[in-house]
């Protein structure tokens, strides 16, 4: 493969640009938010018939929002204006939707954000068979298929970009959103044919291989041409409206290599945004990846009052409800509630009731809102790590169908590691922050960094992880982690060998085998079990100079073998470990001034409590001191902390996570040590700012909290010592 030079807006010139008016800060000031989602066609004279705007922010004001986004257009293509340059919706006739809806918008002194839906358009789609995504398993892909996709390396970007302006120029919104800034399908048309052939001196890969660099390639290009497109996007609003704010749908953060949405696109995005439908480890974890990619604070966090989108009519519960709205104050975030509207153009009202008794609960807590996130443990996610090696050798035309942003879980090793990780951490009340590629030089900020089996990873990111250290951080790693560079290509060891202390001999198998303590220690985290079940793959690691905490242990018999016939089975029903072990499993090395643990399997993707129990008590170990803010509480209980340096305060918040049950009371106990440099001075119950006992500890102070349901926030005042 011969690199070629890369077309694009890289080959622009580059002229100097005029002072940029200040963003409108509409985003720091409304924290409540509404969509209804308006996917609807017009080829029945009933459908939006009875869209009335008046009656439509009524009935979203009477739900306690402070801000609304209104559609512009949707996947399904008309829009809702009096467009120039594509089709209107057949029911406005010479209504303008979007107009009337600010006016009623703004005289009720809501901010008013425009939806936009980009390569989802179904009405370009049928109008321009040259401008659509080709499948990578064919065309046949479009058949029991609602969604017509446009691919961004086609003229659609032109049309695209075009309607942008044409919006910006004709309205004042406050900010304006782009859905869909993903590949549904990976896209094999002339046009992506051509630029790669002219960026790279190749053609498109037909078979996935993650150890391919022309693969890699492919997968770099994806990302990068989408990301190109939603910086002409940005752009065009820059133009046209400068103060107005822009954002594009970042929920792919959190899904497989399909959709081929970079961390990085977060630079053209003026805050982070997406909607979300998994369990609370999953918000949870999203809310901290947005609280280190987003450019600007506060982000926003997107999910439907239906149990999903697909499901029009069945609401969530309400307490589920809540504690979803609660987690946004919990990490100084926007929330946002997703409805969907009817056929004709109606919303159910009584939805707007039940929400309009959430919302209030928010809204005195608004004005603490602020901060930083503060954690001494944080967890490394990586944006290229997001496919799986067993896929290699798979034709590409045997790839599953349509990527879908609405999942619940990747399926992607290193995201489920990650998120198991998170949750582990959350139920020891162990708070942690997230860090990606963008804050490699923020490393040291942490005590404790965590690589959960992170796939492929640059020289760079194995150097920044070397001095982290060497200067005296800890440092968890499993399974891949700095095996692979970024391009594919296996190294002859782990990048990091010399920091583990052990070398990797060979690659991952995916064979049933267990960790058995060997360290008195991890025996006492085991216990009262013997060894760890482990299913998520480990690769062989031989020991140079690292303590080991743990052996690998194969079964006795292959966990498929054995039949009635043929007897070659240890227990009939179950697959018991072997009686010798035959590998490292776990190891704890020192390197110059820091701690490193590598465990050859990655034993926090298993989703069991004895897991989730060892890995905190391994995080914890390796933090070695007093982790400043933690709490005895129930499992389902998460603990936040925000610092506000300035005002020399930090806001403590308790969510409870239970999501499908009714509000159980619960009561605990915090305890803040904030270590030699920072002492606690006070304590205040927010909001209202009343203030809140408690009694001094060695290092720092403790309070107790009683018949506290689903959210909690404390005001904690410090002084610099």
């Amino acid at each position: 493969m011969k690199p070629r030079r890369r077309s694009g807006l890289s080959d622009a010139k580059k002229t100097a640009k005029p002072p940029v008016p200040p963003l409108n800060d509409w985003y720091q000031r409304s924290f409540r938010r509404f969509l209804v989602d308006i996917h609807i066609p017009d080829w029945d004279a009933r459908f939006l018939s009875k869209l009335d705007a008046r009656k439509f922010v009524d009935t979203l004001a009477k739900g306690g929002s402070s801000s609304i986004m209104v559609y512009c257009n949707s996947h399904v293509g008309p829009t809702l204006y009096p467009s120039q340059l594509g089709p209107v919706h057949k029911a406005l006739g010479k209504k303008d939707f979007v107009g009337e809806v600010l006016k009623h918008a703004r005289a009720r002194d809501l901010s008013v954000v425009a939806y936009y839906s980009a390569v989802y358009n179904n009405a370009t789609f049928l109008e321009h068979p040259d401008w659509r995504i080709l499948p990578h398993n064919g065309v046949a892909a479009y058949e029991n298929n609602r969604y017509g996709t446009c691919c961004p390396n086609s003229p659609y970007r032109d049309f695209a970009v075009a309607q942008t302006e044409e919006l910006c120029s004709c309205y004042e919104f406050d900010g304006i959103f782009f859905d869909m800034l993903f590949w549904p399908f990976v896209c094999y048309c002339p046009h992506c044919e051509r630029r790669f052939q002219e960026e790279e001196g190749a053609k498109l890969p037909r078979v996935i291989d993650w150890h391919n660099p022309t693969w890699m390639a492919f997968q770099r290009g994806r990302e990068r041409w989408m990301k190109e497109f939603a910086g002409m996007l940005t752009d065009a609003v820059r133009r046209t409206r400068p103060t107005t704010t822009s954002t594009h749908q970042l929920s792919p953060v959190l899904h497989d290599w399909r959709m081929a949405m970079p961390y990085d696109l977060t630079d053209v995005c003026d805050y982070a945004s997406g909607d979300f439908y998994g369990p609370p480890a999953q918000q949870s974890l999203v809310c901290k990846i947005f609280e280190d990619l987003s450019v600007r604070k506060p982000f926003e966090f997107m999910t439907s009052r239906c149990i999903d989108l697909w499901d029009h009519v069945t609401m969530k519960p309400a307490s589920k409800m809540e504690m979803q709205a609660f987690l946004a104050p919990a990490f100084s975030a926007g929330f946002m509630f997703i409805d969907a509207i009817d056929p004709v153009g109606t919303v159910n009202p009584r939805v707007y009731e039940r929400i309009g008794k959430i919302f209030p609960k928010l809204t005195p807590y608004e004005k603490y809102l602020g901060g930083d996130l503060r954690a001494d443990v944080a967890i490394y996610i990586s944006s290229e790590s997001r496919f799986n090696f067993q896929a290699n050798g798979t034709p590409i035309n045997k790839l599953d169908s349509r990527s879908d942003n609405m999942a619940t879980s990747s399926g992607m090793p290193h995201l489920e590691a990650a998120m198991r990780a998170g949750r582990s951490l959350q139920e020891a009340h162990i708070p942690y922050a997230v860090v990606t590629k963008r804050h490699l030089a923020k490393l040291n900020d942490y005590r404790v960094v965590i690589l959960p089996n992170v796939l492929v990873m640059s020289d760079e990111e194995v150097s920044a992880f070397r001095d982290f250290v060497a200067a005296g951080g800890s440092l968890y790693a499993s399974g891949y982690s700095s095996l692979v560079a970024e391009n594919g290509v296996q190294r002859e060891d782990f990048g990091l060998a010399d920091v583990f202390g052990a070398s990797a001999i060979g690659l991952m198998e995916h064979s049933l085998a267990f960790f058995t303590p060997r360290a008195r220690t991890f025996r006492a985290m085991t216990a009262p079990q013997d060894h760890l079940i482990h299913r998520s793959g480990w690769i062989t690691v031989q020991n140079r100079s690292a303590k080991v905490l743990a052996h690998l242990t194969k079964p006795w018999c292959p966990e498929k073998d054995g039949s009635a016939l043929r007897p070659s089975f240890a227990s009939i029903h179950s697959t018991p470990p072997g009686p010798e072990p035959f590998a490292p499993g776990i190891t704890l090395h020192r390197f110059q001034h820091g701690r490193a643990c590598y465990s050859a399997g990655p034993i926090e993707q298993e989703d069991q409590e004895v897991n989730r129990r060892v890995f905190a008590s391994l995080i914890r170990e390796l933090h070695g001191g007093t982790i400043p803010v933690e709490a005895d509480a129930p499992a389902y209980v998460e603990l936040t902390v925000f610092d506000k340096p300035s005002e020399q305060r930090m806001n403590l918040s308790l969510v409870s996570l239970r999501q499908d049950e009714e509000p159980l009371p619960c009561q605990g106990k915090v305890r803040v040590r904030l270590g030699d440099k920072l002492q606690p001075t006070g304590l205040r119950s927010l909001p209202g700012r009343r203030k809140y006992p408690f009694r001094k500890i060695p290092g720092g102070i403790e309070f107790a909290f009683e018949d506290f349901e689903v959210f909690a926030m404390f005001e904690l005042e410090y002084r610099t010592l």
